[in-house]
């Protein structure tokens, strides 16, 4: 055989143009070259089509990853959009139990007015609505504080991809 062995892999070009010693007993020389034209034909084409393949599966892993990173966009915006509703509804709570606590202190300083006219002055204030609201306050700082935590964990986690499967 006149081929080179290197013994790394061998080529299509290689296949093609192997010649080898005409011996007596032999194979035919024609049909030899034209198995080692068909073989190497199929190396050629089995080369091309592994490499269509790998411009494939980066094109379908740039689709997969947009499709993900839109997916993410999706979930911040709704998020922020969820966060948005819950700071706006505990300001509303909050406005209504001030509201609520004013009119009541109003109240009782109209009514704390009239004994104080008719009796000692008390030095009294609604102390217990204050410290409702106060408590209020802080009960829904805690949970919006725990929403958006669990929130920012969940994006933390969409950043993530996985880990790809062995082959």
């Amino acid at each position: 055989m006149s081929t080179t062995s290197h013994g790394g892999r061998i080529s299509p070009s290689e296949v093609s143009n192997a010649t080898f010693y005409v011996v007596e007993s032999g194979y035919d020389t024609g049909a030899v070259q034209h198995f080692l034209q068909a073989v190497s034909a199929q190396m050629e084409a089995d080369r091309a089509q592994i490499e269509a393949q790998k411009v494939n599966t980066k094109d379908e892993m740039v689709k997969i990853i947009s499709q993900a990173q839109v997916l993410a966009e999706k979930f911040v915006a709704e998020a922020e959009e969820y966060s948005k509703d819950l700071v706006a509804s505990a300001r509303t709570q909050y406005s209504e139990i001030l509201r609520r606590a004013e009119e009541s202190a109003a109240k009782r300083s109209g009514s704390q007015a009239l004994a104080t006219t008719a009796a000692a002055p008390a030095n009294t204030t609604p102390i217990d609505e204050i410290e409702y609201v106060r408590t209020y306050t802080k009960v829904a700082q805690v949970q919006l504080r725990a929403v958006i935590d669990a929130l920012a964990e969940q994006v933390d986690r969409l950043g993530d991809t996985p880990a790809s499967p062995p082959r």
